[in-house]
């Protein structure tokens, strides 16, 4: 995994998120471990299922978004820190710094933390 990797990987949420591209869902979601687990910006844990639930009907919900990924830092090599910008009609509409953490080079856990 790499900068290269996150960036694609955000891409496919965005093109799911934005135009409604499940092929684009079906690759993003295939790049989480079966143990996955996410930590929200509000402390929430979602598990790979949850996640795979809240993102099914989420397609075309968000018309204009676009995620920017960019001052990704490789702490380990399994282990990766990096700041996601949500930009929706050209305006900055969230920002986190985000650690992920890989296993057998699929995502294990992402813990977001939101910065104002």
């Amino acid at each position: 995994m790499n900068g290269d990797f996150l960036v694609r990987h955000h891409d496919q949420l965005t093109a799911w998120l934005k135009d409604g591209n499940a092929e684009s869902l079906d690759a993003f979601l295939g790049a989480h471990h079966d143990a996955f687990a996410l930590v929200t910006t509000d402390g929430a844990i979602l598990d790979l299922k949850t996640l795979r639930e809240a993102l099914r009907g989420a397609g075309r919900s968000q018309p204009g978004l676009s995620i920017e990924v960019d001052e990704v830092t490789s702490v380990t090599p399994e282990v990766f820190r990096f700041v996601e910008r949500h930009v929706v009609d050209g305006s900055v509409v969230g920002v986190r710094v985000v650690t992920a953490v890989v296993a057998d080079g699929l995502l294990l856990s992402v813990q977001e933390t939101a910065r104002q």
